[in-house]
């Protein structure tokens, strides 16, 4: 194995690492969600979900400054993937 292949596999294998650990804290942060008796931390549940409409927005708004695409071309897309489910609602399934 050349020096570049070995260095690109410690890489690879630092990402999917990264990827494990990422995906064990959000089901740690899904498990938090859930009460003991099984209702839904409701307060908690909206915390996260301004955590994530920020980051959508923040995204969103350095595609455009960048240039990366346009709004009319972000609307198309975005309303193209909000049709995938065969319901244009304005959300996704969450499985």
């Amino acid at each position: 194995m050349s020096l570049i292949n070995w260095i690109f596999d410690i890489y690879q294998h630092s990402k999917i690492n990264d990827a494990q650990s990422e995906a064990a804290a959000m089901r740690g942060e899904l498990a938090q969600l859930r009460r003991s008796g099984g209702s839904v931390d409701v307060a908690r549940l909206e915390d996260v979900m301004g955590e994530l409409a920020l980051a959508t927005k923040t995204i969103q708004r350095m595609l455009l400054e960048k240039g990366v695409c346009s709004q009319s071309e972000f609307t198309a897309l975005l309303n193209n993937v909000d049709s995938e489910d065969g319901q244009r609602d304005g959300k996704t399934p969450l499985r």
